[in-house]
């Protein structure tokens, strides 16, 4: 492993199949591979689809990706940090898939970028490790259920689809990993105004800032609002404040954002 990426490669044939068979890519799909690494997933994507580009921020890793699949004009081979490349550049305006083993350390911001360009992406498969992954998909009133849940479900419906043994990596991490499928919502879902809002995070970041307070001793400090102002909202929003923020509906943290906008408003 290059431990400044953290990555662990895959070496599991049958497993890398399986991830690139639930992406269910097509011949006329463009498809943007995150951290190919030595190709594990790769070799089994290259000739599936109409345009492959693979990310990779390893100078040496993305050398050896070009020379290996050097004439083969459907590929690119861009060299660069997934967590901060503009992926719009080389996303089509809808309809992309998107594929990856993303290392452990940079995973949450891979993924935050890649929610940024959702619109233009039809489907994502990705391999995360298994506390992230249980982060990412966990209900409400669950433990793992925190901001990140929130505002990944807020955006995509999540699918986890296969967990992944450290066995199956070279060198194995001391941790299993969990593969999910993300469908980005469509721009008419009732969530699209609140999870395209920037103020919308920010709220989710105050819910959650405190997860062993109730709503209203997390959210009040958060948004810099006296105790009655946040009773207000959470009045208006309907949401129990004395609930634990993890406890919190999606639909009801939805609502709580809209309220705070219509407190806001000029009046």
């Amino acid at each position: 492993m290059r431990q400044r990426l953290g990555q662990h490669f895959l070496r599991d044939a049958s497993v890398a199949a399986r991830v690139v068979a639930a992406l269910r890519a097509g011949p006329s799909d463009t498809v943007v591979e995150v951290g190919p690494g030595r190709g594990a997933l790769t070799t089994h994507l290259a000739g599936r689809c109409g345009r492959l580009v693979l990310v990779e921020r390893d100078p040496d890793l993305a050398r050896g990706l070009r020379d290996r699949l050097a004439g083969r004009g459907e590929i690119t081979v861009v060299e660069d940090d997934a967590a901060r490349v503009d992926l719009a550049a080389f996303l089509p305006t809808t309809g992309a898939l998107v594929l990856g083993n993303l290392p452990y350390e940079a995973s949450t911001a891979i993924l935050a970028n890649l929610l940024r360009v959702r619109r233009r992406i039809a489907r994502m498969v990705l391999m995360f490790q298994r506390e992230v992954a249980e982060r990412i998909a966990a209900p409400p009133g669950t433990r793992e259920h925190g901001a990140l849940s929130v505002l990944v479900q807020a955006r995509c419906r999540v699918e986890p689809l296969m967990d992944v043994g450290p066995e199956r990596f070279s060198p194995p991490p001391r941790v299993w990993s969990r593969v999910l499928r993300l469908t980005p919502l469509p721009p008419d879902h009732p969530f699209a105004d609140a999870a395209d809002a920037p103020s919308f995070e920010d709220l989710v970041h105050a819910l959650h800032a405190h997860p062993r307070k109730t709503v209203l001793n997390s959210l009040s400090p958060g948004l810099g609002l006296s105790r009655s102002a946040t009773l207000a909202l959470l009045d208006q929003a309907r949401v129990d404040p004395l609930l634990r923020p993890s406890h919190v509906p999606l639909d009801q943290v939805v609502s709580l954002w809209r309220a705070s906008q219509d407190a806001a408003a000029p009046r």
